[in-house]
């Protein structure tokens, strides 16, 4: 899978302004990797934060594997207003991160979890990258997953989440566990259904939080659509796309059982887990 990740935030565009040096960036990934917490490499801009992300990326995948996909960020606006953006950023997803439903998750090698529902659309067909309208991404679309992200907001004590600094570490991506799929053919209408999908969030049996599908962008869809946008990059059959918080964003601590009830087109999924040390 082939990420031009420097692209993945929208700007008007304004020249790179303080870029970090690609070793100061490969040295914060491989702390990443090790526990470390990331430091402030300086960013003025987000911008500076998607420069600084295309040094970091390939220390990772060198640790990781190649990516199995993407998460968009910054999709609704309670997310763009905490964090200062007008626009979405994206980052790459590795298998790693990704968990089975149903399992206990170990917070082990957090260093500041948080979980919030989310959405995974699978990419079924690499025409999506041709893409111009809603109806053209459901055709490229295989399914759809109920997603609770577990973000590990993991910056140096005392350093406050930008959106310059979120970009600059792919949005910061730790874990996240994806329910069943529901077949994009088995939804009657699924722009429609998309739209109008629900969460229920709990945690140890209490709601937390709720979201509806068009919190994304204002259409879950069109979260797919800023992606290709994009360009220089692919997407090919199998790439999950992270679509977005579809709840707020919830402090992650051990002893909780999470469950995150949907509705999409009156069909019910669930995540469900519970978060150990």
């Amino acid at each position: 899978m082939k990420y031009a990740l420097v692209a993945l935030v929208l700007s008007t565009g304004t020249a790179v302004a303080a870029c970090p040096p690609v070793a100061e960036m490969e040295k914060a990934a491989n702390g990443w990797l090790n526990g470390e917490r990331l430091p402030d490499p300086g960013l003025q801009s987000v911008e500076d934060g998607a420069c600084a992300y295309a040094a970091y990326l390939p220390a990772l995948e060198d640790a990781l594997g190649k990516p199995v996909g993407v998460k968009v960020g910054f999709t609704s606006k309670p997310a763009q207003e905490k964090f200062g953006v007008t626009a979405p950023a994206a980052g790459a997803l590795f298998a790693p991160m990704i968990l089975e439903n149903g399992k206990d998750v170990s917070l082990k090698g957090s260093r500041s979890p948080f979980y919030e529902a989310d959405l995974i659309v699978t990419v079924g067909d690499a025409a999506i990258m041709q893409a111009k309208t809603r109806a053209d991404v459901v055709k490229a679309l295989k399914d759809v997953r109920p997603f609770v992200e577990l973000p590990d907001v993991a910056l140096a004590e005392g350093v406050k989440p930008t959106g310059a600094l979120m970009t600059a570490y792919g949005v910061m991506p730790w874990r996240g566990v994806v329910g069943d799929p529901v077949p994009i053919s088995d939804l009657a209408d699924p722009e429609a259904d998309l739209a109008t999908l629900s969460v229920d969030l709990k945690a140890n049996g209490a709601t937390v939080s709720t979201g509806k599908g068009d919190m994304l962008l204002g259409h879950p869809l069109d979260v797919v659509l800023w992606l290709v946008n994009q360009g220089g990059y692919d997407l090919p059959p199998g790439t999950m796309i992270s679509l977005g918080s579809l709840s707020q964003l919830n402090p992650a601590k051990p002893g909780e059982t999470i469950e995150a009830d949907y509705t999409l087109g009156g069909k019910p999924m669930q995540v469900s887990f519970k978060l150990v040390e």
